[in-house]
């Protein structure tokens, strides 16, 4: 079996599922439009459900299919079909298709607020949070707030809601960013490249067994950046404690992102 098996044959489109049997869903599935990723079997979730779906009779694919609104051309292959479905299984399970595009770095000139979106991964997602459920005035209030604290509490202060969101504000931006952990995996950068990749990983290593280990130097040739995946969320969260934040001398702080 191929590491990843690309998708582009098949014409799929890798977004965020639609609730079963809707026109959209099949829609996503089906139509013609470049893709954006592939299915990869080497990943352990994929590899299973490839087996699950192996162990189906072809009528029992299009039935299940058909069943979350999704028509199987007639043209489509056995395997194209047991792929199809595999896609459909992991998405159901929110197991792809819901990344987060990963926050990019604020420029020198940015405010306070713009770096604490970035270096703070808590606060970023209590203002996501109000992001989805459209919270107008506590987004206001957070970003007023971390540009202008005096002019935020005169124009907000002196209610219940002000001290609750103000509140929550600050406790976001003290959590530690290991809390929002919740795997074994995180993206590293700032090491020094002379340490080498043993140096690294042997640095890293130290919390506990690694699944997983990338290295590559960065453009400035003075540091270096890649995914580690330790053998538990306690142990990415220990390293996290003990490195994310440490200034190596270079000018850059070492960072370790939760994945």
């Amino acid at each position: 079996m191929i590491g990843a098996i690309s998708l582009i044959s098949l014409g799929f489109l890798l977004t965020p599922i639609s609730q079963p049997g809707s026109p959209l869903l099949a829609a996503q599935l089906t139509r013609s439009r470049p893709v954006v990723a592939a299915l990869d079997y080497k990943d352990p979730d994929v590899a299973a459900e490839f087996a699950a779906c192996q162990s189906l009779d072809t009528e029992a694919v299009e039935d299940e299919l058909a069943a979350s609104g999704i028509p199987v051309p007639p043209t489509m292959n056995d395997m194209d079909m047991r792929m199809m479905l595999v896609e459909m299984r992991m998405r159901k399970a929110g197991k792809i298709g819901t990344k987060k595009e990963k926050p990019k770095k604020p420029p020198p000139n940015a405010n306070e607020f713009e770096k604490a979106l970035y270096e703070k991964p808590v606060f970023r997602e209590l203002f996501e949070e109000w992001q989805r459920t459209r919270n107008t005035n506590a987004m206001n209030l957070a970003t007023e707030h971390l540009t202008n604290p005096r002019r935020a509490k005169e124009r907000y202060g002196g209610t219940a809601k002000y001290d609750e969101t103000i509140a929550k504000i600050e406790e976001a931006l003290k959590a530690k960013k290991a809390s929002v952990a919740t795997s074994g995996k995180l993206a590293y950068s700032g090491f020094p490249a002379n340490m080498g990749e043993a140096g690294v990983k042997m640095t890293l290593s130290a919390f506990g067994e690694l699944v997983n280990f990338t290295f590559e130097e960065n453009d400035d040739g003075m540091t270096c950046s890649g995914l580690v995946e330790f053998d538990g969320v306690d142990t990415a969260k220990a390293a996290i404690e003990k490195y994310d934040g440490m200034d190596m001398g270079l000018g850059n702080a070492i960072t370790l992102e939760p994945q």
